[in-house]
């Protein structure tokens, strides 16, 4: 082959070939934007999807912090009210003992009060028997003097 021939063969390769090489890098060029932008979609989908789920992560999660400053606050009340709940229970227990030392107390009053009660009770019956025997020997001295006055009405 001579020059001008490799001349004309290379120029008419490099003239077909040119466009072949043009067409398909700008096609290549195309599909690989093409992919791009489809790629870039998805993530751009998935950005959106996961800022959404994040959204509702960060809700739901102040969602539990207020729950759980509630449940602090109610928490709190709680232990108040078992404080002052102790306290009334001290309080009553202060109260029992008292009363409890009270009836105690009535309860001697009352054995000692009784104790008096039957002892005057005893006394006022030994009062009474005594009483019975005088009456009885009055009634006897009586029976006696009128029994010397009637035996001997004639003297003096």
């Amino acid at each position: 082959m001579n020059y001008k021939m490799k001349k004309y063969f290379v120029t008419s390769l490099c003239i077909i070939l040119l466009p072949i090489f043009l067409f398909g890098c700008s096609a290549t060029s195309t599909e690989r934007l093409t992919v791009t932008d489809r790629k870039v979609a998805e993530i751009s989908k998935t950005t959106q999807t996961l800022e959404k789920r994040l959204d509702d992560l960060s809700r739901s999660i102040s969602l539990i912090v207020n729950d759980g400053n509630g449940l602090h606050n109610d928490m709190d009340d709680i232990k108040n009210c078992t404080n002052d709940i102790q306290q009334k229970i001290k309080e009553i227990e202060t109260v029992i003992k008292n009363l409890d030392e009270h009836v105690r107390g009535l309860k001697a009053d009352y054995k000692t009060t009784e104790e008096d009660f039957n002892k005057r009770i005893e006394d006022i019956r030994k009062a009474e028997i005594e009483l019975s025997n005088r009456l009885e020997t009055m009634k006897l001295g009586i029976k006696e003097e009128v029994k010397e006055k009637t035996v001997s009405p004639t003297t003096p």
